[in-house]
Formats: structure tokens, C-alpha cells, sequence
């Protein structure tokens, strides 16, 4: 192993999932990693390598302060600190997010496509990540942006071995082993091109007593030898290492190496196999104290502080990326008694709870949506969650004699009998807590406990209010116009009311999401009788325990309307929240506080 190896190694690199991506004609994407593109798939890396392999067709990489560089098919760019970067056709195009254009299989591919009608470009793309978030001399001395060309066998290994990792979901460790071998030749090339009169860390590789001693540093770094040792190792006196050592990576010798033994005890530590005593003694200190010291003078805290703070931050990376596999989802349907077939679905093991249908559901598209995923995650722990898609949307039926709120309570009705549930809780987002009001109040001994999460009483032409009479009137001359239509503006305006949070992935999957769910015709009609209701004289008759949360500032449903139905309903809890979202977010603290409070109302009375 030469030293690169070692230092290679010494970094902890785990392997990123990689992206099939298609690009045609004009294209131009903003092709940087965030911590969302790792989040689904493994604990987030502190520092990011990211790279792309030009499988077919041309692409321009680009990176601010270099020049653009042209890339064929077998080469691969690497940018060793992830810097923002673009791939496109030709320099001067608008740049799309890989957030708004990219997706998930029914395989678990993970493909990006853009670009207009044209001539094909094949990308494959990934990224390598470190643990440690320190500076490393290595990747601090690279540039922006390194390129390796693969020759023919080389590009059929690399074609073969990334298509295998993007379909086979392998660990990060093996992905990791392949992207270091061409990061590895990707720097070897580099340092081979740089100028003899060059300076810096990477030249020092290049300098065989340098070399020698960087080697000497990086295996045997727990004797405790001296700069003479280190000088007699490289064939050279102690001042002509000592002087081409700072020359070139501006430090001497003996300190580079105390630098090198913090590092690896920082790994030690962080593995958490070894106690303190041991990491001192297998980083060479003959005591435990002298290790403390020397560790608190390169990075301020002793070391088992530093162990603590670390093993903090990690975990709380791990339960943020965390991603349960969802339980198996069937869809199955019941027909109502006027005939219309209604979609549903029960997932997980446990108590049940029924989900009332809102604003539009798809219960297969709703899957693994960035909007639902985590209701759906929180709701089968434990529980056995049931979804439906209301009548005139989804996976239920479009074409529908009666679409109204008697309807509506009658399919909530259909769907509990078909799953033979005699008791369940019951959770009602938007119009669902109207339909739920006036379930809990026919059916008071079904209902155990009622979650109503930024619920109305009353539609919005009851409420009458002028400005937003106006606007809701404006939004169905809107969807009249142009629900069906490509452009997704029109569909947008709804997005912007009910998730003003959400980022562009996120929105983009919710105006896709109602394109699916409803015809222009459905959703003109959804709207009228959604403004018609009114169970407001059915409140007081609610015997269900019930729990009311509002987010202060929903753009969709006013607060108001929530306050009301917790002063309507007798002894109902109301908890405001903290967002602008009729949907809560995955990443947003309210969603905290409605999971929390969920979990106690629903436990207190789990097993009776």
C-alpha cells in the first residue's frame, strides 16, 4: 500500500448511491449533492466527493473560477470537496435542480432525465463520504476538478459495476471500494502532470525523501521515533528532510507526524472499539494523561468529551436520515351502496386507525411521496393505518353519480365495514374533519379516539368572507382553465396554499400529484361541494375524545377554523402549530409537536 493508499484509507470513505442519469438535445443540470440526495438511503457523510461518469453522448462540466471542461464517453469527472457544479449541453443554459427532475423507480433506480428533443448523453453519477468533517491536506491540496479517461476494457469494468451498484442496493462500504479506485488513479494522474517547480502536499508525494517519510509517518505511526529516525528512513540528512518537508507542506517533519497520531486516535475514538487508555497507547503515548493533554491542545476538549460530542452528532444524523421500510401496501377495493368502486389500502400491524380522505389523495401515488411518506411512516408503527382515495379521485372511481358530503361520510362508512373493524381510531386532515364529525356522531361506539389536523366546520362559501370568496372563486375559474393542461402554473397556485415550505421537489411532486388524482371537471366540482359543507350544529354532539392541532399560519384553512371546532366539540384538547402548512413537513418542528402529542393521545388508551 503507497502512501496515497494509506491516506485514502485513513479517510473512512463510504460509497453514495448512484444515479442513472439521461440527458437529450439542450440540457443543463445543477448537479451538486446535498445531505437530501443521501437522507433516503444512509447516514448523511460529513464531507461529500461526488463524481460523474460519461457513459454515451458529450456533456460540459463547469465549476465557478475554472474553465469549463468537455468530457467523452469514458470519462469520468471528480470534484473532491463536492463543489456546485453544472452538466450541460453548452455552457449559457439555465441550470434545472436534480431535485425537480429526478425519481425513484418501481425497481429502485434512481434515474434524473432532462434536456429538449436530440442526441442522447448517458451519465452515471455518485458520490464517496467521510465521517470526518477535519480538514485533510490531501483534500484540501486537490483542485476544484479532477478528470480520468478509461480505455476500452476499463470503461466495459465501470459500465458493468455501476449498473450493478445503482440496481443491486449494495452497501456503502462496496460502492465506496469501486469509486476509490478511480479517485485514487484520478489524483495519481494529476500529481504526475504537476510542474517539478511546484509546491505544496501533493508535490511532496512526488518527492522520494518526502515520500519515504510520509509513508514511514502514515504506518508506523505509534513508535516513537524522531526526526533523525524519520531522515535515516528516507536515505537524506535530518536538515535536508527537515527543509524539504516545510518547503513543501509547510510544517516540519515531527509535526505533521503529532497531527497524523491526533487523527487516527480521532478515528479510534470515533469507532468507539477501544477506551481511552487503549486509543493513547495504540497511537503511541506512554500514558493516559500525556494523550489527554496533547488531544485537548489540537482540538480543545479531552478526548472522551470529544468522543461524546461526536457519538452525539452522529446519532442525531442517523434518526434524522432514517428510513424505515414501509410496510407491504395492497390496494383493494369496496363499492358503496350507489355503485361506485372505492380504493383503499391497510398497511402495518396493530391497533387500527383510519385515515378520512382529503385534498387529493391517490393512495398509490401517496406511497413514497416526499409529502406523505413520513405520515404513512409515523401512522404504521405500531398501528395498522387504513387510506382511502375519495370518490371522483384517485384510485377510486371518477365517474360518479353523487358526488356530495353525504357521500362522502357514506364511503367512510363502506371502507370501515369492508375492513371488518369493529373499533378504530380515527385521523382527519382538511375536509376530512367534517366527514369525521359527522362519522364519530352516527357511529359513536366505532370511534375510539379523533385526531383533526387543520379542520374545518364549515366550507369557505359558508364562512362567506369577501377576500376569500374572491379567491377561491378566481382558483376554480383557474382550474376550469388549465387543470388538465402541461403547464403546472395552474396547479401550482393550490400547491402554494397548502405546503408555501415546500421545496421545489416537493412541490413539483404535489402539482404532479393533483394532475394524477382529478379531471379539471372533478375538481371544479370537489371545490363546490367542499365550500358547502357544514357540520358545525354536529360538534356539541361529539362524544369522542378528540384532539384538535392548527397550524397558526395555514394559508389553506384560516386557525380560526380550528379554534372553532375545539370550542364546538365538548372537552376537546387544541394545539396550536407553529407553520404555513395545511400538510405538515417532515423537516419542520411542528410536525415534532404533532407526532408527540399524537403518540400520548393515542397510547393512553391502547390496550383497553
Amino acid at each position: 500500500m503507497d502512501v496515497l493508499d494509506e491516506i485514502l484509507s485513513s479517510l473512512r470513505l463510504s460509497g453514495g448511491v448512484v444515479i442513472d442519469a439521461q440527458f437529450t438535445g439542450d440540457y443543463c443540470v445543477r448537479a451538486q449533492f446535498t445531505p437530501d440526495h443521501c437522507a433516503p438511503w444512509f447516514p448523511v457523510p460529513q464531507t461529500m466527493i461526488s463524481y460523474h461518469y460519461v457513459r454515451s453522448g458529450r456533456t460540459i462540466a463547469q465549476v465557478d473560477g475554472i474553465p469549463p471542461i468537455a468530457l467523452e464517453p469514458g470519462d469520468i469527472v471528480i470534484l473532491p470537496r463536492n463543489d456546485p457544479h453544472l452538466l450541460s449541453s453548452r455552457t449559457g443554459l439555465k441550470p434545472a435542480d436534480v431535485s425537480e427532475i429526478g425519481w425513484i423507480t418501481a425497481e429502485g433506480v434512481h434515474r434524473v432525465s432532462s434536456g429538449s428533443p436530440g442526441d442522447k448523453t448517458e451519465v452515471w453519477c455518485g458520490f464517496l463520504g467521510t465521517a470526518d468533517r477535519g480538514e485533510h491536506p490531501l483534500m484540501d491540496a486537490l483542485p476544484p476538478l479532477l478528470t480520468l479517461h478509461a480505455d476500452a476494457a476499463q470503461a466495459e469494468w465501470l459500465e458493468s459495476s455501476l449498473r450493478f451498484l445503482s440496481e443491486s442496493k449494495p452497501s456503502p462500504e462496496i460502492v465506496a471500494r469501486l469509486a476509490e479506485l478511480f479517485l485514487a488513479q484520478a489524483i495519481r494522474e494529476y500529481v504526475g502532470q504537476l510542474a517539478p517547480s511546484s509546491k505544496g502536499w501533493l508535490r511532496g508525494l512526488t518527492d522520494p525523501a518526502v515520500s519515504k517519510a510520509l509513508s514511514v509517518i502514515h504506518n508506523r505511526y505509534a513508535e516513537d521515533f524522531d526526526v533523525e529516525t524519520l531522515a535515516r528512513e528516507a536515505g537524506v540528512s535530518r536538515s535536508v528532510l527537515g527543509e524539504r518537508f516545510s518547503e513543501l507542506l509547510g510544517e516540519s517533519p515531527m509535526r505533521y507526524c503529532a497531527r497524523w497520531r491526533m487523527r487516527m486516535a480521532c478515528n479510534m475514538l470515533r469507532e468507539g472499539k477501544q477506551n481511552t487508555a487503549n486509543v493513547a497507547h495504540a497511537v503511541g503515548f506512554g500514558s493516559e494523561a500525556a494523550f489527554n493533554r496533547a488531544f485537548k491542545r489540537e482540538y480543545g476538549i479531552p478526548p472522551a468529551a470529544w468522543r461524546k460530542r461526536i457519538e452525539a452528532e452522529e446519532e442525531a444524523r442517523a434518526r434524522k436520515a432514517e428510513r424505515r421500510e414501509l410496510p407491504p401496501q395492497k390496494v383493494l377495493y369496496c363499492t358503496a351502496n350507489d355503485g361506485t368502486r372505492l380504493a383503499y389500502s391497510v398497511n402495518g400491524e396493530g391497533p387500527p386507525i383510519v385515515k378520512t380522505a382529503n385534498w387529493l389523495n391517490h393512495i398509490q401515488h401517496d406511497w413514497d411521496s416526499p409529502l406523505w411518506r413520513h405520515w404513512i411512516d409515523e401512522l404504521t408503527r405500531g398501528r395498522s393505518l387504513v387510506r382511502y382515495d375519495e370518490r371522483g379521485n384517485g384510485l377510486s372511481d371518477w365517474n360518479t353519480p353523487d358526488l356530495s358530503f353525504g357521500a362522502f361520510v357514506h364511503d367512510l362508512e363502506c371502507v370501515a365495514d369492508c375492513t371488518g373493524t369493529e373499533q378504530f381510531d380515527l385521523l382527519a386532515i382538511s375536509q376530512g374533519a367534517a366527514v369525521a364529525v359527522a362519522y364519530a356522531v352516527k357511529h359513536p361506539r366505532r370511534v375510539r379516539r379523533l385526531i383533526i389536523c387543520n379542520g374545518y366546520a364549515a366550507g369557505w362559501a359558508v364562512r362567506a368572507d369577501p377576500s376569500e370568496l374572491a379567491r377561491r372563486e378566481a382558483m376554480l375559474t383557474l382550474t376550469e382553465v388549465g387543470w388538465g393542461a402541461d403547464n403546472p402554473a395552474y396547479r401550482q397556485l393550490f400547491t402554494n396554499h397548502y405546503v408555501p415550505d415546500a421545496t421545489p421537489k416537493q412541490m413539483g411532486w404535489f402539482n404532479e400529484m393533483q394532475r394524477l388524482s382529478a379531471s379539471p371537471e372533478n375538481a371544479v366540482r370537489l371545490q363546490r361541494v367542499l365550500s358547502q359543507i357544514d357540520v358545525r350544529d354536529l360538534l356539541s354532539q361529539v362524544e369522542t375524545p378528540t384532539l384538535i392541532f392548527h397550524s397558526r399560519n395555514d394559508q389553506a384553512v384560516p386557525f380560526s377554523q380550528g379554534a372553532e371546532l375545539a370550542s364546538g366539540i365538548p372537552n376537546a384538547q387544541f394545539i396550536p402549530l407553529e407553520s404555513r402548512n395545511h400538510i405538515l413537513l417532515a423537516d419542520e418542528p411542528a410536525w415534532e409537536t404533532f407526532t408527540a402529542a399524537s403518540r400520548r393521545f393515542l397510547g393512553e388508551l391502547v390496550d383497553a
